[in-house]
């Protein structure tokens, strides 16, 4: 192999996803990028009249990207026609990888029948550098967000990296990627220092839905929620692309965003020793583990990552690339539960799932997910049969859920001179029999004194409590209003109809 670049140890595209951070110190004249939702169509006549300036007009979600003046923010926020107002936030670098992966998962295994041949992939990252010589003729075309152009030249280097562990041709230089023959879209969110706006990662995703990508492969996270990142993945799985992202370089932390979506596979990193890498992310979102320690692949100027990468960045490409593979075989019609004679993203993982290598502890766990992916077993459909099904466990006591209670608080904090104020809400989420639900994920909106998104998740009481920004020496007292937007749990379905109450208001 070639060497070029020195070692970059665990970097990860970290996306700073903050949700409407207190701008009240900010001059009111002065204009914050906002991703502004909307209950119904998207009104950009109503974002003008309020001094915004349009930077995108999404189809996959119903919201639009601006800069709004901070006098502004109140105003919109308490138009009946808005849902949620997040702050658009910046996007960060983050991981690295080796092609002792592409053998381990056993992509090389079915290549001389299976090469990803006429499958589309979008690599959402730093772009790709589309002239390298084991990459150029894989690569067809895409979208830079950061220059809004359609030159998606990688500046970075972690784009081309990942790509090339996607796609690298066979052709007897360099390295060899998991799926050689692919079509790679490359789709430019982050800059030359790996920083970008979430705004434009949902304007990609729409793109891999709008141009019929099979996968976005998304080596980057946060650690934030976000309403309007998670509807738009949801909305590309249900237009049938399979979306694969890294779960993560915080050092056992949970499971980043929009990894931790149900929309979406969730990739942990494990070593040459089938170990869980230190530096890898873990928890009950983890799908699948795949190579991610000390991974060569291809850089920029067309070179090749010498020392090697590290990170759930380098990981996840080999789950893109096994994706690919798997896509160009036939459909078995035990796994073909729509009839339709293609593999749709929800079969996908169940093939990938059936067919893993288990590490840890037996069956699924929150390190390897359902084991390390393999390539070997998942495309050879015509003699591998599913795991067995386990015994069904009983139904759960009803299939809907629902917000049973929202109790309201004030809190107050005297700091020197000052007072801040701040309002809490207490969501309690329920099943039909009226038991606690854990593990619920509550979306709602402040409205009122605060203008500011919250998420939390419920615990064993079925409750989780979501605090307001705070008001520092408020002139006058007023009202605070939390309104319940959504609530996600695996398995269930949320029913807002049965909710004793959608939202609450206390006054100080």
């Amino acid at each position: 192999m070639k060497s070029a670049i020195p070692i970059l140890v665990s970097m990860l595209i970290l996306l700073s996803l903050a949700i409407m951070p207190n701008v009240a110190a900010q001059p009111d004249n002065e204009k914050v990028p906002v991703i502004i939702g909307f209950k119904d169509k998207p009104d950009a006549t109503l974002v003008k009249a309020f001094g915004g300036e349009i930077k995108q007009e999404y189809t996959i979600i119903p919201a639009i990207a601006a800069e709004v003046p901070v006098k502004a923010l109140r105003g919109l926020s308490n138009n009946p026609n808005i849902e949620i107002i997040e702050y658009d936030a910046e996007v960060h670098v983050m991981g690295q990888t080796t092609p002792w992966g592409i053998e381990r998962v056993g992509a090389t295994q079915v290549h001389s029948t299976y090469s990803g041949d006429g499958i589309k992939v979008a690599i959402i990252d730093t772009g790709v550098d589309y002239t390298h010589n084991d990459l150029v003729a894989n690569y067809k075309g895409g979208y830079d967000y950061v220059n809004d152009d359609t030159d998606p030249m990688d500046d970075a280097g972690h784009g081309t990296h990942v790509a090339g562990t996607v796609a690298a041709m066979d052709n007897e230089i360099g390295v060899i990627g998991t799926a050689p023959d692919v079509d790679i879209y490359a789709l430019k969110v982050l800059d030359s220092t790996g920083s970008g706006s979430y705004s434009d990662i949902i304007s990609a995703v729409q793109w891999a839905a709008d141009n019929d990508m099979d996968i976005a492969s998304m080596s980057l996270g946060g650690s934030l929620n976000s309403v309007w990142l998670r509807k738009a993945c949801d909305n590309a799985y249900k237009d049938g692309v399979v979306l694969v992202a890294a779960a993560g370089n915080d050092y056992g932390g949970r499971v980043s965003y929009p990894a931790a979506y149900t929309s979406v596979i969730a990739v942990s990193a494990t070593d040459e020793n089938d170990n869980i890498a230190s530096f890898s992310n873990v928890g009950s979102q983890v799908e699948l583990a795949a190579p991610g320690v000390r991974i060569n692949s291809t850089t920029l100027y067309g070179g090749y990552s010498g020392n090697t990468w590290s990170g759930t960045s380098m990981a996840t490409p080999h789950v893109t690339g096994t994706v690919a593979l798997l896509l160009n075989t036939p459909v078995p019609a035990n796994y073909d539960t729509n009839g339709n004679g293609y593999w749709d993203p929800a079969e996908v993982r169940e093939r990938l799932h059936d067919t893993a290598t288990d590490l840890g502890d037996a069956g699924k766990d929150n390190f390897y997910g359902y084991g390390l992916v393999s390539a070997a077993a998942a495309v050879d459909v015509g003699t591998t049969e599913p795991e067995p099904e386990p015994e069904p466990e009983p139904e759960p006591p009803g299939s809907d859920m629902y917000i049973k209670d929202i109790s309201m608080a004030i809190g107050t904090k005297t700091g020197g001179p000052n007072t801040f104020i701040w309002a809490t809400a207490t969501v309690t989420v329920v099943d039909g029999d009226e038991n606690p639900l854990q593990d619920a994920e509550v979306y709602g909106v402040w409205s009122g004194m605060t203008s500011d998104s919250d998420t939390g998740i419920t615990g064993t009481d079925g409750a989780v409590t979501l605090k307001s920004n705070s008001i520092k020496n408020p002139a006058s007292g007023g009202e605070y209003t939390f309104t319940v937007t959504d609530v996600v749990l695996a398995g269930w379905t949320y029913n807002a109809t049965a909710n004793v109450e959608n939202g609450d208001s206390i006054n100080y």
